[in-house]
């Protein structure tokens, strides 16, 4: 078996050009080369071809085998540029695609505004968004479903990464008719004997000691749908983040909890030693503004 030729994509346009041109001197100057310098290119290209493109004479004309390679060099160079266009738009995040997985904190306060301006700013990039509670979020990123994900750390995983952007403290959800409804605040013993409504995001409160209680509920919700439909009946509390608590449910109310205060880390989390995507990079820096502008007006 022969080896392949050792030719660049330059040899192949001078080719292109020199054959459609019918000159050597108008190829050169098409090509910004010196007419000595695309000579030197094209008999470069025929040694190591083996066989002349071009006859010898005063005309241009390509030899049998010149005509055979033209319509294959012109398919090279076409796709060539096509592949460099390509890469070079998704290196710029005018193409490519964002997988995004989120939990519902950040899917209703910072991801719409967030998608608006992504959008905007890179119409070319296609968007693949998920929701799901934080265990679920890092999962997807563990699976390779999503690239980048905004959630708080559950598994602890050493495969993943986490970089924590908002602080957000625990406190008491319940229906504003409740006992406890009206309090400025409520410690973790006083609410220990309530109706308690356990949650995956209970996880992030194993080690201390005053949310204990929380870690064995009788009745376990893995859907915020769901939690919030058994809230607003009144079929128990529940223990949420504050920028946890469902934003469309009128009738329920958020009681910080003191003694001790307790708060979440919520953040980017991706795969640890793995260089993002261009067009997952942009998203996280938009994630990075967000949350600076939220600290600042804090």
């Amino acid at each position: 078996m022969s080896l392949l030729p050792d030719l660049s994509i330059a040899h192949y346009r001078h080719f292109l050009l020199v054959a459609e041109l019918r000159s050597f001197r108008a190829a050169a100057a098409r090509a910004f080369r010196s007419q000595p310098a695309l000579s030197l290119s094209i008999r470069e290209m025929e040694q190591r071809l083996g066989q002349p493109l071009f006859e010898r004479g005063a005309r241009v004309t390509l030899t049998r085998f010149g005509e055979s390679c033209l319509p294959l060099a012109r398919e090279l160079v076409d796709h060539h540029d096509r592949v460099a266009l390509s890469m070079g738009g998704m290196a710029r995040s005018e193409t490519g695609l964002l997988t995004l997985a989120a939990v519902a904190t950040a899917a209703w306060l910072w991801i719409p505004d967030l998608v608006a301006r992504y959008r905007a700013a890179h119409p070319g990039v296609s968007m693949r968004l998920y929701d799901d509670n934080s265990e679920g979020v890092e999962r997807m990123v563990l699976a390779g479903q999503a690239e980048l994900g905004v959630c708080s750390p559950v598994l602890r995983d050493k495969r993943l990464v986490f970089e924590p952007m908002w602080r957000d403290e625990f406190g008491l959800v319940c229906r504003d008719d409740h006992a406890l409804g009206g309090r400025a605040w409520v410690t973790w013993k006083e609410i220990s004997p309530l109706p308690l409504i356990g949650t995956v995001g209970h996880r992030q409160l194993a080690g201390h000691r005053a949310a204990a209680f929380l870690m064995d509920p009788p009745l376990f919700v893995s859907h915020m749908m769901s939690l919030t439909a058994m809230l607003e009946r009144g079929l128990g509390v529940t223990v949420l983040a504050e920028l946890g608590k469902p934003p469309d449910a009128r009738n329920l109310v958020f009681v910080p909890l003191r003694r001790p205060r307790i708060a979440r880390s919520l953040g980017i989390t991706r795969l640890a030693g793995r260089t993002l995507s261009p067009a997952a990079a942009a998203m996280e820096a938009l994630l990075r503004e967000a949350a600076a502008a939220s600290a600042h007006s804090a």
